[in-house]
């Protein structure tokens, strides 16, 4: 029985036959490293920088700041008096204990978009990765902590700097950079169609709290945050997300943290990346993220620089046994997704419509700026990123100079893309160098160079200048909620936000009801949630609204904030799901209703699943531990067709469905689920119940029903083994 026939397991069992034998492989001394081969590339010059840039045709880049202006960048922001505040992460990558990350703040005298005075804002920060703004000041993330940081005096410099929140990677010592990873920290803050601060936790994970300070606490009171928040730690696995209410501090975990990077679509939708899977959707929050480049995640990538020697090295000495380390790319040094970070969906308005909704991801590594095209796919809830078929073997932006280091990007209130160059000589995480090879390497080398640049087309109307939205009236920021750029509407909707104003909700009201413009009402309904104002009979028009979004959102606060059982929303959520027809909307009724799921309302739920495959999967397996009675009623009675999970969620789903029927002891569901696990036609799946199945006496009475498919799976490992010889 070949293994080819189970290609997950397949892939499960390469790694694992990779991580064995690479424990037991003796490797010999690492060769001499001779210093010619090992050349140093000198950087380019701005000027010169922008010559090796090759830019889709219709394109061109432009400088925003370099250094000295800015150096080692890897994060921006721009608040409502056009003050650009950017994150030098001058510590990278192996000086975090000497605290050299801090946050600049740049000024433009003309407000034209470029920028011509620089404050050292804040200093002495640890590997500093993440900033939004907030009430005149602005939140910073750098592990361990989210801090807060403001000039009250006008100076150019904070004078308040105070953590609000601490914890992430709480397993490392706070400033431990020989374990603390520096490719695997907190990132990516951006502005919620909820009207919460969302970021990605990365793989380092932790267990957040509130620090409860003087400061939080009088926050608390200036913002009329009258619910109690929980002093609990929140934890965060490895690959989580994260939010938190500006105004409440009330934080919470979120899916979809991806490695580096996290991106929202107009719609809410979310994305993340990770080095060598290059574009993931979260489907739904609380399920998972997956892969959906057409593709594959380690897509083909077409560099235009030369291969960094040290690479070529390193490559060539793994291929060869003689140092550990992935072989990646059949042994190439370069040509795919190594580096993969900052993933962002256009969302500005200076670019022709057809690029609106476009997906950007840097390849730090290979000196170069990827685009995907998302694209709906009948009958499924997840979308499809494709090249540009005038990009099949092309990149929107490649360099032939090597020190071009994009890591993240920006929808800018000039409506372009911004790409944030951190401008290094390398980019590598030193774990990953061999020790002749790092020592031949300056990995400070750049730490005091960095650049802004901006894309824009070649032709069109001049770009406008930044636009001061402070001191407004609330009337105003309801109306920039339909602006066609992102910048301007999230900095109204989080100006509203700050304000608290109840006496804006009118407004918002009356665009929700009226406007044509579904960007704005969607946007407008999101304000109102966050002010507290979203009451169930606006939830109940929500989701009878036309406009699938808007029905998506309703559903997702009804369920975050448990009402759908409420007395004037039940009836409107069953009528919803016997009439919806758009496959998201159908997920979102799926979970929502669910949630409370008994007696007649199971059929109801299960009907609703079973229309769309991906709703089954998701929602079946991977979504409700908590409620074996619809995980019962969609596999149907005992001894019928095989319990075959396909969708990425299942395997997962079906591990918190046996942990938490074992952990209440609900005998009836275990024999229940016994009767259905001779049925499971998927081994891998079964060696992970079973693993799971051994935690508790109670779990472990599953152990007799998946005998079968266990040994099916073992004699699938054992044909693994034999194949690999």
């Amino acid at each position: 029985m070949s293994i080819l026939r189970f290609p997950r397991l397949h892939h499960h069992l390469l790694q694992w036959f990779g991580i064995a034998s690479m424990a037991g492989r003796a490797f010999a001394a690492e060769p001499v490293v001779d210093p010619s081969q090992m050349p140093r590339v000198k950087p380019l010059e701005p000027s010169a920088a922008l010559r090796s840039f090759q830019v889709r045709p219709g394109f061109r880049a432009e400088l925003v700041a370099a250094e000295p202006l800015v150096t080692s960048p890897v994060a921006v922001s721009v608040d409502e008096n056009g003050s650009l505040f950017v994150v030098e992460m001058r510590d990278y990558s192996e000086r975090r204990p000497e605290q050299l990350g801090r946050i600049r703040r740049l000024t433009s005298t003309a407000l034209d978009g470029r920028y011509d005075h620089a404050d050292v804002f804040l200093a002495g920060l640890p590997w500093p990765t993440a900033i939004a703004c907030w009430d005149g000041g602005v939140f910073i993330g750098a592990t361990p902590d989210i801090l807060y940081a403001k000039d009250t005096d006008g100076d150019g410099v904070a004078d308040i700097r105070e953590v609000v929140f601490t914890g992430f990677a709480s397993q490392y010592a706070p400033y431990a950079t020989n374990k603390l990873n520096v490719q695997a920290l907190l990132n990516s803050f951006q502005w919620g169609l909820d009207h919460r601060i969302h970021g990605a936790a990365s793989m380092s994970g932790g267990e957040v709290r509130l620090v409860d300070s003087p400061f939080t606490r009088a926050w608390r009171t200036r913002f009329s945050a009258v619910a109690p928040v929980s002093r609990d730690p929140v934890r965060l696995g490895s690959g989580s997300g994260f939010s938190f209410d500006p105004r409440t501090l009330e934080f919470r975990a979120e899916t979809g943290g991806g490695q580096h990077g996290m991106t929202f679509d107009d719609a809410g939708n979310k994305y993340v990346c990770s080095n060598s899977d290059h574009l993931q959707q979260v489907l739904f929050e609380g399920g998972d993220h997956v892969g959906i480049a057409a593709d594959g995640p380690a897509a083909e990538v077409f560099r235009i620089s030369p291969d960094e020697p040290w690479r070529v090295l390193r490559t060539r000495w793994r291929v060869a046994g003689l140092v550990e380390g992935m072989i990646e790319g059949g042994g190439r040094p370069s040509g795919y997704f190594t580096g993969a970070t900052g993933v962002t969906v256009y969302r500005g308005d200076a670019w022709p419509e057809a690029y609106r909704g476009d997906v950007f991801v840097a390849d730090c590594g290979s000196n170069l700026v990827h685009r995907k095209q998302l694209h709906a796919t009948p009958g499924r809830v997840r979308r499809e990123g494709t090249r540009a078929d005038d990009e099949a073997k092309s990149e929107f932006l490649a360099s032939t100079d090597n020190w071009f280091r994009p890591v993240q990007f920006f929808n800018a209130p000039d409506g372009c893309l911004w790409v944030i160059d951190m401008y290094r000589e390398t980019i590598e995480h030193p774990w990953s160098l061999p020790e002749g090879l790092k020592r031949q390497l300056d990995l400070d080398s750049g730490r005091d160079r960095g650049r802004l640049w901006r894309l824009r087309p070649e032709s069109g109307p001049a770009l406008r200048p930044t636009q001061r939205l402070a001191g407004l009236k609330p009337e105003d920021y309801v109306r920039l909620l339909g602006h066609p750029n992102a910048w301007h509407r999230e900095t109204a909707a989080r100006l509203l936000h700050e304000r608290g104003a109840r006496t804006g909700v009118a407004e918002l009201r009356s665009v929700f009801r009226s406007s044509t413009n579904q960007v704005a009402r969607l946007q407008a309904l999101g304000v109102i949630h966050g002010l507290g104002a979203l009451d169930d009979t606006l939830l109940a028009a929500a989701v009878r609204d036309p406009v699938p979004e808007v029905r998506t959102h309703a559903l997702r606060w009804i369920r975050q904030s448990d009402r759908e059982s409420a007395a004037p929303l039940q009836s409107v959520l069953l009528d919803a799901a016997r009439e919806e027809t758009d496959e998201g909307v159908r997920l979102e009724l799926a979970l929502a209703l669910s949630k409370s799921a008994t007696g007649g309302r199971v059929q109801a739920v299960a009907d609703l699943i079973r229309r769309q495959s991906d709703l089954a999967q998701t929602v079946a397996y991977g979504f409700l531990p908590g409620n074996p009675l619809l995980f019962l009623e969609l596999t149907g009675p005992a001894g019928t067709q095989p319990v075959q999970p396909e969708f990425p969620g299942a395997a997962e789903g079906l591990q918190r469905l046996t942990r938490a029927l074992a952990d209440r002891g609900d005998e009836a569901a275990l024999k229940a689920l016994r009767d259905r696990l001779p049925r499971l036609a998927d081994p891998l799946l079964a060696l992970r119940l079973g693993a799971t199945a051994l935690e508790s006496p109670a779990g472990r009475s599953l152990l007799t029903s998946l005998a079968p498919v266990i040994a099916q799976a073992q004699t699938i490992v054992a044909a693994g083994e034999a194949e690999k010889g």
